[in-house]
């Protein structure tokens, strides 16, 4: 009897009773652990790290009227790319584009001419007024765990009418960004140079 007095006391002083915060201490429990799983579940997908290969080698830029037409031009940048599988196999589309854009003022424009192993759309350099290269490509063979794909580019430059830069070298950004088919993006940085 003086257990349920005292209950009573404590209840009338702080309008609380001890049965009511162990029940909600009981119910809030599922939800805490609700919670702390669902993020768990949400972080599952593929495991896969990408990489740029050979920043900053020498590297050759073509005409982008055609291998055989201009003058082929030096300059350093990635040779490529590559996909490394770290988890399971999967399949589906490793889709993306590819944006190399000026630093700076420049009378030219850089961009790749293929992207080998997977489809690099539009084939031929578009170029806008800015001198900015934009492209996609697709790749749809999925990986086997633990491969890596290699993802060789070759590159070209925009054709110029007219007198051309000479002996002067401008900087491109070069952006890469693939998409995985658990459609998570991965991005990748470096930077181009071409020898006028």
């Amino acid at each position: 009897m003086s257990e349920i007095l005292q209950e009573e006391v404590v209840a009338n002083e702080s309008g609380v009773s001890r049965r009511r915060v162990v029940a909600g201490v009981a119910w809030s429990l599922p939800v805490i652990a609700t919670a702390i799983a669902a993020p768990a579940a949400a972080a599952s997908g593929i495991s896969a790290t990408t990489a740029l290969v050979g920043t900053g080698s020498a590297i050759s830029f073509v005409s982008s009227t055609g291998t055989g037409s201009g003058t082929n031009h030096t300059g350093t940048g990635p040779t490529g790319f590559q996909v490394t599988n770290a988890g399971s196999a999967f399949t589906g589309v490793i889709s993306g584009t590819v944006n190399i854009k000026p630093v700076g003022t420049v009378i030219a424009g850089a961009g790749l001419q293929a992207l080998s192993t997977a489809t690099l759309t539009p084939a031929a350099v578009p170029y806008t007024n800015t001198f900015e290269y934009n492209a996609t490509f697709v790749y749809a063979g999925g990986m086997t765990a633990g491969q890596t794909l290699n993802f060789p580019m070759t590159y070209q430059y925009q054709r110029l009418t007219g007198s051309g830069p000479s002996k002067t070298t401008y900087t491109y950004t070069l952006t890469i960004t693939l998409r995985l088919p658990d459609n998570t993006d991965r991005v990748l940085t470096g930077t181009i140079t071409v020898n006028y």
